[in-house]
């Protein structure tokens, strides 16, 4: 009897490990199959978010390409407020819009790390489609200047959610060897939305305008109106991508995801506890806080884009079309930055290890002197716009848009890819978005401050009256600079 029951439990035992081998055999081909589906489904993410970033940033441009039409009587929007003006409504509308944007920061992030975010990029581009539609398409929707107001208010929480939620998807997707370079890729898609959505959108008002020129079919123009259908229906382009790309990775991974159901007791899920928990974590660490410094800071510099017309017309005397030109440079300069040297200056350690090479233990260190060297010509170019106003030199237009060419050059890299490789390495799955949110949430409110600064010299023809405006940024810029580089340091000493 006890030779039997050895035997038995011998066989018991065998068995046991035959299953386990066996399973883990299923497991590892299982792990094979995904990674296979990864890399099949990649090229499609990575374009699908592409496209996603260049149209709803062309969307965004639907606003001040039409601004001035809208304050008019004869837009078509009904104003029946006795104590408020058409343009008290606009300027209302810009200060909530920043408060909107800065909201949707701070509440979406946690939410975006629990649902998705390919899920959350369709809810936004969705979002975007409808109320981009009900402005667009006729008075029904769409009556009055408060009705406009309170649609684009809803645009903007809805776009404060996309950076978050393509860092989110780039995290849950993509190799991090790409990160990098995908971020960097998100910054040319928002430079590239910019410069076709307002070519394309003064185009589309030129013809629309020739149209009601040659028609006279009445007194009220509301040509931009289709500004807005055509801003709402290009959203259409990226949902279709993300929802046929996004549900292809799904179904492929569904397989393995009930395999892992099987094995394991415990599960991971993303909830808004883990994303508080992460951040709160995070808040502790002083790069944290240094990276929130500099990327606030840079946030502002960047936004100085919108006003780069106004500031080249009252201080350089140049023409209301050569002005929006330079605010093109501007543009060309960051994504000149982000397409050619993105890799270069700022390189992962996993793109480096998958090249065959050894990470330095300086490679944190070589950044930071990279994003030293960047931050150190956009305060170079302030400190020339500042000595020009004060009248110590003198600079012609041409090299006011040299400046500003420059200008953009430098805050490309600088304001789009340390924060958010910090979100991506220290978030990890359930909390990168809400870090990243975390950032903007006081780059935007930092920014409200500063737009009321610089709509005071608005009106002011001469051009000393910009001098705040630009020491204010001066400072900023050495603040910013300061704090990356202290940021990118204590990340090296860390590794090493």
């Amino acid at each position: 009897m006890m030779r039997f029951s050895n035997k038995s439990h011998q066989t018991k035992t065998e068995g046991m490990l035959f299953s386990s081998v066996r399973r883990g055999g299923d497991n590892a081909a299982d792990a094979i199959e995904a990674e296979n589906c990864n890399n099949s489904n990649a090229r499609g993410i990575s374009f699908s978010l592409f496209l996603t970033y260049l149209t709803v940033m062309g969307a965004k441009c639907a606003l001040p390409s039409t601004l001035s039409m809208l304050t008019s009587p004869i837009s078509g929007l009904a104003h029946h407020n006795a104590v408020l003006s058409r343009q008290d409504v606009i300027s209302r509308l810009l200060a909530l819009s920043t408060v909107s944007i800065a909201t949707g920061k701070l509440l979406l992030g946690p939410l975006i790390d629990t649902f998705g975010g390919v899920l959350s990029l369709q809810i936004a581009l969705s979002t975007l489609f409808i109320c981009l539609g009900c402005i667009g398409f006729g008075t029904a929707t769409c009556p009055t200047l408060t009705a406009f107001a309170i649609y684009w208010i809803v645009v903007d929480f809805a776009f404060s959610s996309c950076w978050a939620a393509c860092v989110k998807t780039i995290r849950d997707c993509l190799s991090e060897k790409n990160w990098a370079r995908e971020i960097g890729r998100l910054a040319m898609a928002a430079r590239t939305g910019n410069a076709i959505g307002f070519a394309f959108f003064a185009s589309l008002l030129q013809w629309k305008f020739t149209g009601v020129a040659a028609q006279s079919t009445g007194p009220m123009n509301t040509s931009w109106r289709r500004v807005f259908r055509a801003a709402g229906l290009i959203q259409l382009i990226p949902l279709l991508m993300l929802t046929y790309f996004g549900g292809k990775g799904d179904k492929k991974s569904q397989k393995m995801t009930n395999s892992y159901k099987q094995d394991e007791s415990k599960t991971t899920s993303s909830s808004l506890n883990q994303s508080l928990t992460i951040l709160r974590y995070q808040s502790r660490r002083p790069e944290f806080w240094l990276h929130l410094i500099s990327r606030s800071l840079i946030m502002v510099l960047v936004s100085f884009l919108l006003f780069i017309p106004s500031f080249m017309t009252q201080c350089y005397g140049m023409s209301s079309a050569s002005s929006a030109r330079v605010g093109s440079l501007f543009a060309l300069g960051c994504l000149l930055a982000v397409s050619t040297l993105a890799e270069r200056t700022y390189p992962s350690v996993a793109a480096i290890s998958s090249a065959g090479r050894t990470p330095s233990i300086n490679l944190h260190r070589r950044k930071a002197y990279f994003m030293l060297a960047f931050l150190a010509t956009a305060a170079i170019c302030l400190l020339i716009q500042t000595a020009f106003l004060r009248d110590i030199i003198h600079l012609t237009p041409l090299l006011g848009s040299l400046l500003m060419f420059l200008f953009g050059f430098s805050l490309g890299i600088p304001f789009y890819l340390p924060s958010t490789m910090f979100a991506l390495k220290n978030g990890g799955k359930d909390g990168s978005a809400t870090i990243a949110d975390a950032f903007d949430v006081c780059g935007f409110g930092l920014l409200a401050v500063f737009n009321g600064l610089v709509a005071r010299v608005l009106d002011v023809k001469t051009k000393r009256a910009w001098l705040p405006v630009l020491l204010w940024m001066l400072g900023g810029s050495i603040v910013a600079m300061t704090s990356m580089f202290q940021a990118l340091w204590l990340e090296g000493g860390e590794r090493e």
